[in-house]
Parts: structure tokens; C-alpha cells; sequence
């Protein structure tokens, strides 16, 4: 069992918290907090069922997500580990919001088009929980950049059955990639 700390304690969403993984400061590991309102978080294992999708396709390109290092049981119950998104100088990386509120939204246009575009290639199912604040901007130097999802990945919807096909995959897409641009990125 690992023993996650508070002084390894990176945040927390609604549901789950993330902490430094005590043995490795480039993995974190995903837990549901304690005194949720839920004992199970589903979003975490859909998270965990859609990366193991994604490696059972073969997928090796994670640009744009954090790599997935499996499941693992902590002292706060059971959780899932991933990368740690560090910028090139090894700070962690800050949201996509912070920077949207530092430089505007047009000054990513390339990163966001490029985005689009990794998910569409790779056939890339995202929830509505992909928004600016679950979106981490990486610094790979002073001058390009990437975004990454930290969480949102996975589809929430009863049906997903059209996502194994390639065209209905990327017709979902599309429309949730719209319904983000109008929501976060159009204010």
C-alpha cells in the first residue's frame, strides 16, 4: 500500500485529489477524497477504463495527456497513477486558465487548433469536464507550448458504442470540442 502525505498534496476537484507520488516527483496518483459524497468515483474509473483502451489500441502518443501507470491502493483508498506535467525548466505546469487570464485566448490559438487535432488523429473521447481549468499548459521552451487534459478523459454517455467507430468517434468529438469552444474559449 502507498502512503500518500499531506505535504505530498497537490489539489483536490470536487470529487478527487491528486498528490505527488512520495516515492517519484514525476508521477502523481488520483484518489477519491475522503468524506465525498461518494465512495467510488466514477469518473476515475472511467478515466481508468479509457486508458486502458487507449493502450489495448496501441497508443503512443501522449502529447497531450499524462501517461497512465496503472492502478495502485493507498492509505486513502484506491487510486491511479500519472504523470506529473512539467514545464521545461521541471516546474509544474499551471492551467490553460491562469494563462488565458495572463495573455488572452487568441495567443493560443495555435496550441488550441493543434489540440483539436490530437484528439481528432487519435480518436480521443472527452467529457464535459475538459475546460480551461482541468487543462494544463506545458512550457516546452520559453516560446512553444502544448496543452494537456488532466482530467475530462473518457466519454460519461450510456451509448458508447459509435466511439469505436472511427467516423462516429470523430462526429462525437467535434460536437464536444464545439460545445468547449462556445462555453470556455468564445466568452
Amino acid at each position: 500500500m502507498l502512503i500518500l502525505k499531506e505535504e505530498d498534496f497537490i489539489g483536490k476537484g470536487s470529487e478527487r485529489a491528486c498528490y505527488l507520488h512520495p516515492e517519484d516527483k514525476n508521477k502523481a496518483v488520483k484518489v477519491t477524497y475522503k468524506n465525498n459524497k461518494r465512495e467510488k468515483n466514477k469518473q476515475s474509473q472511467k478515466e481508468v477504463d479509457y486508458y486502458n483502451e487507449l493502450i489495448k489500441r496501441g497508443m503512443n502518443d501522449w502529447q497531450h495527456l499524462p501517461k497512465f501507470y496503472g492502478e495502485i491502493q493507498t492509505n486513502h483508498g484506491e487510486g491511479f497513477i500519472i504523470e506529473v506535467v512539467r514545464d521545461y525548466d521541471g516546474e509544474v505546469s499551471k492551467t490553460f486558465a491562469h494563462y488565458i487570464k495572463e495573455n488572452g485566448v487568441d495567443f493560443y490559438k495555435k496550441e488550441l487548433e493543434e489540440y483539436k487535432d490530437y484528439f481528432l488523429r487519435n480518436k480521443i473521447i472527452f467529457n464535459y469536464g475538459m475546460m480551461p481549468k482541468n487543462i494544463l499548459l506545458r512550457k516546452r521552451s520559453e516560446d512553444k507550448f502544448e496543452l494537456v487534459l488532466i482530467d475530462g478523459l473518457g466519454d460519461v454517455s450510456h451509448f458508447t458504442l459509435p466511439n469505436k467507430i472511427p467516423y462516429f468517434a470523430r462526429r462525437r468529438i467535434k460536437r464536444r470540442w464545439d460545445k468547449f469552444v462556445n462555453k470556455y474559449i468564445k466568452k
